[in-house]
Formats: C-alpha cells, structure tokens, sequence
C-alpha cells in the first residue's frame, strides 16, 4: 500500500472531523482552512505549501464556489501524482467542470460525497459516496475506509452527486415530518418519553430518528447539519430535477427550509425547523 501523504482542506464541522481521525491513523500531514485555525492537526495557513505536502488532498468547504476557490489557489503546486477528492456536496455538472479544471493542472480528481453529519463523521461512520475512474478510486480508498461504515463506489464523476442529493432530499422531508410529529404529540399532551416509547415500535422509526431524539428531548440546536447547508442541498436537487411533472413535495420543504433561514435559524441544527411549528 502507498504510503499517501493526506491533507485536508476546509475545517468546517465535518473537516475538523477527518483531519482529527486522520491524525489519529497518522494519515495527516496537513490541514489548511481560509481563516487561520492553528488549533487544528498539522495546520498550514499556506495553501500553496498545504498541497505541497499532500498527495491525497480533501476538500471539505461548503459549497461549489468555494471548490473552485480552492483549487484555482492550489493550481500552481498540483500535479501529475496528486488526486483532488471533493467532499464537497454539489451539483453533478459542477463536479464534472471541477474535474476538468483539476485534470487541467495534471492532478486526478473524484468525488467522496459524506452520507452523515458530525456525530457520523466523529465515530467513524460516515458513508461515502464515490465517482471517478476505479484506478483513482483504489487509490483514495484505504485512506476513507477507516474515516467509514461504507464506502460505495457509484460511478463515474458526477454520479455521486446525484447520489447525495437523493438521498438528502430524502432526509430533508423526513426531518420536517418528524418535527411536525413531534409538535402534534407534545401539544395534544404526550410526554416525550410516551411519544418516542411509541414512535420506536412504529414502522416509520429509522436512524435518522434515533439520531435526532436527544436533540428533540434536549431542544438541542448545535448544527450536526444546518439548515442553511440542507437548504442548498434542497436548491440544487431542485435546480437539477428533471422529473416530468416535479418535485412537488420538495419544493414545499425547500419552502419551510428558507423560512427557516429567513428567521434566523440557518446555522442551527435542522431540527431548529421545530421552532417554526412550535416556539420554545
């Protein structure tokens, strides 16, 4: 097995994340974010000498925009023996031009889509979704596995993206019905520990609702994932929907989810939504 030199760069939520298990499996030799955060593993504020460093470079920023940003800033020091692997959740069209513009400094490039959040990301449980050539993906792959639950190989660039928005679609209506349940019990009087006894022995309990009952029981808002970055995953399922009659079901919760944002609570957790239905 090569001994590839990782770096991580974008010390968000989910960044600060890999780059400490990374550390831990002595993968890391280099975290670089845009502010300096010189807490982190092996920081780097020099991005330039960040991709120096590294072979298998991961970006984690937010969004499609800041991608790009990063890798016109690593551009002069990629090349031939380095792969890009975007993290980042965008739209299958953005990772395709990502990957030219990756491929146009000499570097390889794919996709390793997060299927999780914090706590999924903190225990080694996230999956990943991969797009790209199988002889990048080999590669990539032993350094992933053990950041994983899974590791699914999709296909070729831009199909992991699609993936990912799917099944964040998903999870975006699911969590707005579980909160709208959740605000039904309470206010008609269940307890929570009546309302979730049931729940647990119903056939719509599933992960995403053991995950989120703490927070519930707690009105725990610290962002696992956001409302703002849900929100974007929402806009660019919608903006690359080509269902014949629509979406029409998600553009009712790409609705709540930006009056949501609108009110305040972008950078809370998703079940922040609940304080749409019922205030505190």
């Amino acid at each position: 097995m090569r001994n590839e030199r990782v770096g991580v760069f974008g010390l968000g939520i989910m960044g600060e994340a890999l780059a400490a298990n990374l550390q831990t499996d002595g993968r890391l030799v280099v975290s670089w974010n845009r502010s300096r955060k010189v807490s982190s593993p092996c920081f780097e504020h020099d991005i330039i000498k960040a991709t120096e460093k590294s072979n298998i470079l991961l970006i984690t920023v937010s969004d499609a925009a800041a991608v790009a940003d990063v890798l016109k800033a690593m551009a002069p020091a990629l090349g031939k023996d380095k792969i890009v692997v975007n993290c980042a959740t965008v739209s299958p069209d953005e990772n395709l031009a990502l990957s030219r513009r990756a491929t146009a400094s000499g570097a390889a490039f794919c996709e390793a889509l997060m299927g999780g959040s914090k706590l999924a990301a903190v225990n080694r449980k996230l999956p990943f979704y991969l797009g790209g050539e199988k002889n990048v993906i080999d590669r990539v792959l032993p350094v992933l596995e053990p950041l994983s639950s899974v590791c699914l190989h999709v296909g070729d660039i831009g199909t992991a993206s699609v993936a990912k928005l799917a099944m964040n679609l998903n999870l975006a209506m699911q969590l707005e019905a579980l909160c709208e349940s959740y605000a039904y019990a309470r206010t008609n009087g269940l307890t929570d520990d009546q309302y979730f006894n049931v729940f647990r022995n119903n056939t719509g309990w599933n992960y995403l609702c053991e995950y989120k009952e703490p927070k519930l029981r707690s009105r725990d808002y610290a962002p696992q994932f956001s409302v703002r970055n849900m929100l974007k995953d929402i806009r660019l399922a919608l903006q690359t929907d080509h269902t014949v009659n629509g979406l029409k079901l998600l553009k009712e919760t790409e609705a709540i989810y930006s009056r949501g944002e609108s009110q305040g609570l972008g950078e809370e957790d998703m079940i922040a939504l609940l304080k749409l239905i019922q205030p505190d």
